[in-house]
């Protein structure tokens, strides 16, 4: 049995990884609203991100690439923190007072508002 060569397996290994994040990408900008999607597409950014910093240099890939994705990430992690907020104030708001869920209302417009422009930004990001 021939066993590949280290650089043939980083790359079968990054491979892997681009296939499985594109198919993340894919679904989410099929859906964008699906904070499911948002969180697969999140984590397998991640995942990818991990193998770039370890295996990117071996594999041959260009640092750009790297930084790109790097950048996707953090894009796709400030969406989902606005969905986590939005999901904690709609929370708290069942046991406010209704001077407070009048104040948590507003911070709910605020937050669904961003979420939104962060949403529209990171499916743009991700179409280039």
């Amino acid at each position: 049995m021939i066993r590949p060569s280290l650089v043939e397996w980083a790359q079968a290994l990054l491979g892997h990884e681009v296939d499985a994040a594109g198919e993340a990408i894919t679904a989410f900008c099929r859906k964008p609203k699906s904070t499911k999607r948002l969180h697969r597409t999140r984590k397998r950014l991640a995942r990818l991100r991990a193998v770039l910093d370890d295996f990117a240099t071996l594999a041959g890939v260009s640092e750009t690439f790297s930084q790109r994705i790097a950048r996707l990430h953090r894009r796709a992690g400030k969406v989902r923190d606005s969905d986590v907020l939005l999901a904690r104030v709609k929370k708290y708001m069942d046991d406010a007072s209704p001077a407070e869920c009048v104040e948590l209302q507003h911070l709910q417009k605020l937050l669904r508002n961003r979420a939104k422009k962060q949403r529209r930004k990171l499916r743009r990001a991700l179409l280039q």
